[in-house]
């Protein structure tokens, strides 16, 4: 078995190793080196006293030491105190070896446990909560984790043993700080080629975690077949898709790009041409709207040409229909301007005009057949693509094509301890914000990947647009959203979609049902609250979304208004808007 190593090691899962009888520092990171575990777990104190000392002082163990802290609840105040002294002790000393990480059980009681911990959250140090896969457990954390608050500091270690939940109530846990999956090994069964393998429910859950990246941390007496345990974590993670982001943005707020108020730099625009996805299919969009001009002569109007990606696309599309074109590049950016000028000249010539202007304001010599753009954001229409093109859209021929046609904005509600914690934590509000109010980071709109996110519902269609318009108009909207909870959830947000028609049936989308598989440049969206909520099963959260405009910006409003009344989020644009 030890030969196959080198093969199955190189999956991306973390092995950890929970110890349940005290043994040397050293004897547990000799077994967890031999077991290829990158954490071990290990109480560190005996009889109110600190083992291994003399080992502590050896900062370059090849493993993470997570250490066991002791409960701190007690109905009897005086046994409760002692446990307290006893918890800070312990805590004190071992800060002062340097341990960051530690795992406390969360048993029934644990109020005291939740004031304890607030107490100590200052400090740069993570705690981790031991609690298991049961019926309601979910319940008891989220009651404990609201009596200390959110914090990236909390963490969560699921213990799996022979009872469990569906694995539909499973995926709840995906919105919570879920850092490890501990199963005993006692809950092993042996096949019948004799080797220690999981029910198919309890591997229905092992999958889940690994997916989830959640460190696999198995549990029981040292005993030197372990190793075979961990060779089946390793077997089971060969068969299961584990998502591996090309760009490493995994939970990590951004504010949305806003092409039109600011000139991006060339590193930007290399960025999102590297799409694989979506170039491709404007080009089919291109080609198909072009043979059904039915024309040998066709004029496009690049709507915000960047550095000339849709530019090649079109004249790879004429070539394929076999058509003469002429493209009008109109930008406005001028970091972009001397990348297609340089195109112009060596590879274009005169069958591109550059034009260095804003599209709402160009004048065209001359009506276009397509008009072609790639104006959209996250949420659609969040880069104020309705805007642009309908200042352009006198560029068009009455009966014009636009690529986009349409598109649509999406939404639902969704609950991450992660993403909540992070928008708690962000306190700078002078680049997050325009207003100073301590409440505006929760009136943002953040993109971000969200592999940390409980969604219990499909997405709904928020807001339409279509183009060329037939009545331009303000791009005013409102709507109104009602979605019906099955279990249990803490409501931290929304997160939101786009799905765009380019022409036809030829689409490019981030919304899930829809999604275009493989295309990077757009990540969904958030929408926080403030006023987070706990929603149960049965009940409807309603949620209201407004589109505003003036002459000067464009912004998003957005209020709950069941199970619970929260305020109207973004009154005015006050903490964020889009500038026209």
């Amino acid at each position: 078995m030890a030969s196959l190593w080198p093969i199955i090691s190189k999956i991306p899962v973390n092995l950890a190793y929970h110890f349940t009888s005290h043994i040397s520092i050293e004897k547990c990171m000799e077994d967890a080196i031999n077991w290829h575990c990158k954490f071990i777990c290990i109480k560190l104190f005996k009889n109110k006293q600190i083992c291994d000392l003399d080992s502590l002082f050896i900062y370059s163990w090849p493993c993470h030491i997570i250490a066991i802290l002791p409960d701190v609840d007690h109905d009897d105040f005086n046994v409760q105190l002692n446990k307290q002294k006893q918890f800070n002790h312990e805590l004190s000393i071992l800060c002062g070896f340097q341990v960051k990480n530690f795992l406390i059980n969360l048993s029934n009681k644990y109020i005291n446990l939740a004031r304890v911990i607030s107490k100590n959250l200052e400090k740069q140090i993570f705690f981790h909560f031991k609690v298991p896969i049961e019926i309601c457990s979910w319940d008891k954390w989220n009651n404990f984790r609201n009596l200390i608050g959110y914090s990236l500091q909390l963490g969560v270690v699921l213990h799996l043993n022979q009872s469990l939940p569906s694995l539909e109530e499973m995926k709840r846990w995906i919105g919570e700080p879920v850092v490890a999956l501990l199963i005993e090994t006692d809950i092993f069964i042996l096949n019948k080629k004799n080797n220690f393998i999981l029910r198919e429910e309890h591997e229905e859950v092992l999958k889940l975690a690994i997916k989830q990246k959640w460190t696999v941390m198995l549990s029981g007496e040292s005993k030197p077949d372990i190793i075979n345990y961990f060779y089946y974590v390793l077997f089971v993670a060969k068969n299961v898709d584990i998502p591996i982001p090309i760009l490493k943005c995994d939970n990590i707020l951004q504010l949305p790009l806003q092409p039109l108020r600011d000139n991006l730099m060339s590193c930007v625009y290399n960025v999102f041409e590297q799409d694989p996805v979506k170039y491709t299919q404007y080009q089919k969009a291109i080609y198909s709207a072009i043979k059904d001009r039915k024309s040998d002569n066709v004029v496009i109007a690049v709507i915000g040409a960047g550095r000339g990606p849709l530019v090649k696309a079109s004249l790879r599309a004429a070539d394929s229909a076999s058509v003469n074109i002429k493209v009008y590049a109109i930008e406005k950016n001028e970091n972009a301007i001397p990348t297609l000028l340089l195109y112009q000249k060596n590879l274009w010539g005169d069958s591109v005009q550059i034009v260095f202007t804003d599209g709402r304001d160009w004048d065209p010599p001359e009506k276009c057949d397509i008009m072609v753009s790639e104006l959209l954001g996250s949420f659609g229409d969040n880069e104020l693509s309705p805007e642009c093109l309908d200042g352009a859209q006198k560029c068009l021929k009455d009966d014009g094509i636009s690529i986009p046609c349409q598109y649509s904005s999406f939404l639902r509600p969704v609950m991450s301890h992660t993403l909540y914690s992070q928008t708690t934590a962000n306190t700078n509000t002078d680049d997050a914000c325009t207003s100073t109010s301590s409440n505006a980071v929760f009136e943002q709109m953040y993109v971000v990947l969200q592999p940390d996110s409980y969604k219990p519902n499909h997405p709904k269609i928020l807001f339409i647009f279509d183009h060329p318009s037939k009545t331009i108009s303000d791009n005013s909207r409102y709507k109104c959203l009602e979605f019906e909870i099955n279990a249990n959830m803490q409501l931290h947000g929304f997160s939101g979609y786009f799905h765009s028609v380019l022409y036809k049936d030829i689409i490019i989308s981030i919304e899930p049902k829809t999604e275009s598989v493989g295309m990077f440049s757009w990540f969904p969206v958030f929408f926080p609250i403030k006023d987070t909520m706990l929603v149960k099963a049965g009940e409807i959260i309603t949620v209201h979304f407004w589109r505003c405009c003036n002459k000067y910006k464009v912004w998003y409003e957005w209020c709950v208004s069941s199970p619970k009344q929260t305020p109207v989020y973004n009154c005015n644009g006050e903490s964020s808007s889009m500038r026209l």
